[in-house]
């Protein structure tokens, strides 16, 4: 159906251009930035990719071979999963065309950054062509432009170098793709997302909902080309990797993803609450009340956690993130419009950053794309969306701010109360209010911007 004219105006063509022009001089200005810790890690991955992209997990073994990667004085293994390490392979191809003594350096930063932007832009003109056609030419800009000048994005990806946007892109655009009709594009997409980083297996289920109920008449059909494209997807990026007789030490390496020996890996959200308040119980017999409550927070294992008499965080919080997942599932058992499933399937993803233990600081990001389409075929959760984008940002920001050598400004004190511990209660208050959201959207009270019909 045709879209309202108030809903279909967006920014015109100037503005547009600006916004695009904008947003790659940020990000131009960002990319030689140092990033987060893990870019060192990521660059030891592009160095040894490099030579052997099959073969960064290590290849056979009785247990499977657990490869140490080195370079430049970094040391370490790989838990992700194959597509991200293939993206940083080809990163380091490229590098040591440019230095064959593969030395550290500026230039080197920005490449690791490039497969993200690469992401970011795939979206952008995902959301001006595939996206106009679906929800109007106005809203499309709207969308490009909130996306590629997003702060979340921008930090996550430019500053802080961040491998989210090569997972959330084609997860967001497989969710586009199952809302119109296209199960096998959707399948694949989905497939590349969790084979990039595991996070996107949160919006795997509201996937194959959508799919499955989007023509029930053909539903097992529609479910059946979904497996299909997500198999055929997952063939191709693993099938180099098990020819080379790695795929044991693969599976080995991707189990400990899991493994993770914290409560709360600088998340704002409910654990890093508890790791507060643990740790100031702890400390105010000796360093006392005042200093113990506002003192800023450090991670907490989940190990003495245990040690110290209380529950594993980690089993309770797989027990809530399953219950909202499938509470969230439960709410869409009947269909729902294309700007509710979007809705849902980016509050699976806040579910699991809120409730979830050894949930990391940008964990949050996948939520943003998945926002900005309900935001896109709903204009009335425009709000959600900025809101998340904010505190996905600020998460980010506060603990690292915009990369190493540039801390956030007025550090984590100025609020008395660790600012992070702040941020995590305002989080869990901003939980509460897009479930609210959620459950009138899928009990039909709150009116839906139908997109117009299918490009196909």
């Amino acid at each position: 159906m045709a879209q309202p004219a108030a809903l279909g105006r967006g920014p015109g063509t100037r503005l547009l251009v600006a916004g695009l022009l904008l947003g790659a001089l940020i990000r131009a200005v960002l990319l030689p930035v140092p990033g987060s810790p893990d870019v060192g890690s990521w660059k030891v991955w592009t160095f040894e990719g490099a030579a052997d992209a099959t073969g960064l997990y290590g290849v056979g073994g009785s247990p499977p071979e657990r490869r140490r990667l080195a370079w430049n004085g970094i040391e370490g293994t790989t838990e992700y999963p194959p597509l991200g390490l293939y993206q940083l392979a080809l990163v380091g191809r490229a590098y040591f065309r440019i230095d064959s003594a593969y030395r550290d350096s500026s230039l080197l930063t920005a490449l690791v950054k490039t497969p993200g932007l690469a992401a970011e832009a795939l979206l952008v003109v995902a959301l001006l062509t595939i996206g106009g056609r679906l929800f109007g030419a106005g809203l499309a800009r709207w969308a490009a432009l909130a996306i590629w000048l997003n702060p979340a994005v921008i930090v996550n990806g430019a500053a802080l170098g961040y491998l989210d946007a090569q997972m959330a892109v084609p997860a967001a655009l497989a969710l586009l793709a199952a809302l119109f009709g296209w199960p096998v594009v959707a399948g694949a997409l989905i497939a590349a997302a969790i084979l990039t980083k595991a996070q996107a297996v949160f919006v795997l289920p509201v996937i194959a909902f959508a799919v499955l109920f989007r023509d029930r008449a053909r539903a097992i059909a529609a479910l059946t080309s979904l497996c299909i494209g997500g198999l055929a997807m997952t063939t191709v990026i693993v099938l180099p990797i098990a020819l080379r007789g790695a795929l044991p030490n693969m599976l080995n390496a991707m189990s400990r993803l899991a493994a993770h020996d914290m409560l709360s890996g600088n998340a704002m959200n409910a654990w890093w609450i508890v790791t507060w308040i643990v740790r100031a119980i702890a400390a105010a017999p000796e360093l006392g009340a005042f200093t113990a409550w506002t003192m800023p927070v450090k991670i907490l294992q989940n190990s003495r956690f245990m040690e110290v008499g209380y529950p594993d965080a980690k089993s309770i919080g797989t027990a809530l993130v399953l219950a909202a997942v499938a509470w969230g599932l439960w709410r869409t058992r009947r269909g729902a419009a294309p700007a509710a499933w979007a809705l849902v399937g980016g509050w699976t993803v806040f579910a699991y950053a809120m409730l979830g233990a050894q949930v990391h600081e940008n964990h949050l990001y996948l939520a943003v794309p998945m926002f900005l389409l309900a935001a896109a075929l709903a204009p009335e959760y425009r709000g959600v969306f900025w809101a998340v984008s904010w505190t996905t940002a600020l998460n980010m920001y506060f603990f690292y701010g915009l990369g190493d050598g540039r801390p956030p400004l007025g550090g984590r004190s100025w609020t008395g109360i660790d600012v992070t511990v702040v941020g995590a209660f305002v989080n869990l208050a901003l939980l509460g209010w897009v479930t609210r959201k959620v459950a009138a959207a899928t009990a039909g009270r709150l009116p839906l911007t139908q997109p117009p019909r299918s490009p196909a």
